[in-house]
C-alpha cells in the first residue's frame, strides 16, 4: 500500500520527509508498507510502521509534545 492509498483509506496525508509526531515521539516520513506509516525516529536508523491515525503532523508549535521523562518531571516540580 503506498502513501496515496493509505491517503484514500483513512483520509490523512503524509508526503515522504514530512515531520511527524507518533506516540509522543518525533520522527520523519519514510514511506508506507502494508497499511502502516514507516516512521524514522529521532535517533533511529530504522524506520518503524505505525498506524496512520496515530500519526500527526509536527507543526513548529507542537515540537514539545513529546512526554517528559520521570527524571525531568520531578526536577520541574
Amino acid at each position: 500500500m503506498s502513501l496515496r492509498d493509505i491517503r484514500e483509506r483513512y483520509g490523512v496525508s503524509f508526503e515522504r520527509g514530512t515531520r511527524v509526531i507518533c506516540g509522543g515521539r518525533l520522527g520523519t516520513v519514510a514511506g508506507a508498507s502494508n497499511s502502516h506509516i514507516r516512521i524514522k525516529f529521532d535517533g533511529r536508523q530504522i524506520s518503524s510502521p505505525c498506524d496512520p491515525l496515530e500519526v500527526q503532523p509536527c507543526n513548529e508549535g507542537t515540537a514539545n509534545l513529546a512526554p517528559q521523562s520521570a527524571q525531568d518531571w520531578r526536577a520541574s516540580a
